[in-house]
């Protein structure tokens, strides 16, 4: 970047600042211009202006217009600062005499339909909207179904209450945050499709409100956890390296933290153990533990998951030692069966056949008593290899053939259906080998999308 004329700052050419606005920046070279503007330069904002006035202009955007079916709405990172450069110019005004009026109510007290009828409204009203929000978030590790529905409840409340104070800045800002909440909410419900159009809706509504980096930052983080169980790595990746770029701009160590927590848990289901560990140790090492101990469970799991993966077994097996009270104090059943499942991992990869073998049956039952099949389906494969080891081909083929009806009878994946038939037929025909067996597991893998077995991130 260029040196300024005063006090020394550096600012970016305009060259890069063509290619910021155009998307062209890797995320590395990015991150230092989303600093520098997010200072509020008002000559770089100059330079910007004729092609920002290009690239981000916009009709208005109605609020029920959801993206078509099978289209993937565009979120690089020049749209999201879009938003955020108007930070600098809203920090000199009085920020709204009433801005958070009103106190929030109480998570625990019950949120009634009735804050939906019709009522005359006031910025106190904001209360029992933020209320629902909360009370999503909150239900996110117990109740997908009660989150998607407070969140459904916030977005209805905060539709209201911009068109009755006539589309206020602070009022799209907080139908941003429910739509956001909402996009999440259906995520976390394994909705995609719904969760994909719900966030285009929260940026559309970011994009008309007072700019706030902290709202844009959490819609990007929101997207980018959508990403990840789209298997969009890559553009996961460039949202959670603007995300940090934001968080650590603004002084949000913890929300800084997190975004190591989602890349290591990118990382890890892109098949990149080693750099899924680096990423995770570094946010364990960040986080403040009290400040959200589900979310610390799922980075410590994650972390397990990818030490097994990575070969790193006896450093796994000491570690598990370790967590297993921070899964006892704050993981429900299907986070402990995960739990029992890495035990049953680690023990088949040290050599503790009769071990592994009475764990993953175990688990393989409780899954099948639960009625997850795909999980049902990936224990198998893992029970395969430790039979295949002890030559008991016979019974991996039984095994292979109740697995088989069990996906049939659920109508899951076609792709992963094939690849257990695929698999079974090698056994047939005495062609099975521990290689094969490993691509069949890898593709499995590769499909699954469930929240159940890695301590999905859930925001």
């Amino acid at each position: 970047m260029a040196r300024g004329g005063q006090r020394g700052e550096r600012h970016p050419s305009a060259a890069e600042l063509d290619r910021f606005l155009l998307g062209e920046m890797a995320p590395g070279q990015a991150a230092p211009v989303i600093s520098h503007l997010l200072s509020g330069c008002q000559q770089c904002r100059r330079a910007m202006a004729p092609l920002a006035s290009v690239v981000f202009a916009t009709g208005p955007v109605a609020p029920e217009e959801a993206p078509s079916s099978g289209t993937e709405y565009d979120f690089p990172m020049f749209k999201a600062f879009a938003a955020a450069r108007r930070f600098a110019a809203s920090t000199s005004d009085d920020g709204g005499a009433e801005r958070g009026a009103g106190p929030l109510a109480p998570v625990s007290s019950p949120v009634h339909l009735e804050v939906l009828a019709p009522q005359q409204t006031s910025r106190g009203d904001m209360g029992p909207c933020e209320a629902l929000l909360e009370r999503s978030r909150n239900l996110r590790y117990s109740d997908p179904e009660g989150m998607v529905l407070s969140a459904s409840l916030a977005v209805t409340l905060a539709k209201r209450l911009t068109s009755e104070w006539e589309s206020s800045a602070e009022f799209l800002d907080l139908e941003a945050r429910a739509w956001a909440e909402l996009g999440n909410a259906h995520r976390v419900a394994d909705d995609l499709m719904a969760a994909e159009a719900a966030l285009a809706h929260a940026l559309a509504r970011s994009g008309q409100g007072t700019g706030d980096p902290l709202l844009l930052a959490r819609i990007m983080d929101l997207t980018a956890s959508l990403y990840i169980d789209q298997r969009r790595f890559d553009e996961a990746r460039q949202l959670l390296d603007s995300v940090y770029a934001i968080y650590q701009h603004l002084g949000d160590a913890q929300a800084a933290a997190r975004t190591f927590i989602s890349r290591g848990l990118a990382s890890n289901r892109a098949f990149d153990p080693e750099e899924a560990i680096g990423f995770l140790a570094e946010g364990i090492r960040q986080i403040d533990p009290a400040h959200d101990p589900k979310l610390v469970l799922a980075a410590v799991h994650g972390l397990l998951w990818s030490l097994v993966d990575a070969g790193r077994d006896a450093q796994a097996d000491w570690l598990l030692s370790q967590a297993r009270p921070l899964y006892e104090a704050h993981g429900e059943r299907f986070d402990r069966l995960p739990q029992l499942w890495l035990e049953g991992r680690i023990a088949c990869h040290l050599g503790q056949d009769e071990k592994a073998e009475s764990i993953l049956l175990r688990v393989r039952e409780e899954y099948r008593e639960a009625d997850i099949a795909y999980d049902v389906a990936l224990v198998s494969l893992d029970l395969a290899t430790l039979w295949l080891r002890q030559g008991r081909t016979t019974e991996i083929k039984a095994l292979l053939d109740e697995t088989i009806a069990i996906l049939k009878a659920r109508n899951l994946q076609r792709e992963a259906l094939g690849a257990l038939l695929m698999l079974r037929k090698a056994f047939e025909t005495d062609q099975a080998n521990a290689a094969l067996l490993q691509t069949a597991a890898t593709e499995l893998w590769r499909l699954e999308r469930s929240p159940l077995r890695r301590g999905r991130v859930s925001s």
